[in-house]
Formats: structure tokens, sequence, C-alpha cells
């Protein structure tokens, strides 16, 4: 099976996998995140269009407030 990486983990891929997509399979929930695939940070309003491919490497952030 052909799979992509996410936070350094393999994940199976499927055709039109889009990050909106992993962060559901993922249940990425917190409300502060940032997305890099291959290395390049992809905007948020692109998530839901961002279709990924076999081998990408996926990295999902979480990104803390604080003081």
């Amino acid at each position: 099976m052909t799979a992509l990486t996410v936070n350094g983990d393999p994940h199976p891929f499927s055709e039109g996998l889009t990050i909106a997509d992993i962060i559901d399979q993922k249940k990425y929930s917190f409300p502060l995140k940032t997305v890099f695939v291959n290395g390049t940070r992809i905007p948020k309003e692109e998530w839901p269009t961002h279709v990924l491919r076999a081998g990408d490497v996926v990295d999902v952030l979480h990104m803390m407030s604080g003081g």
C-alpha cells in the first residue's frame, strides 16, 4: 500500500486526499495549528483543496499561546 508520512508516522494514501481530510482522520482538534507539506507551510484556507501525493511528508504542528 502506498503511504505518506504524517507527523513521522506512516498514513494510508488515497487519491484526492487533502490536508483537511488528514486533520479529520487524525482527529486533530486543537484550535491553533499549522501544516507543512514537504517543508512548505500551507495556508489554512488551502487545506480543503490541497491534494496530497503519495510519499508526501505532512507535519501538523500544534501552536501554543501563553507567556
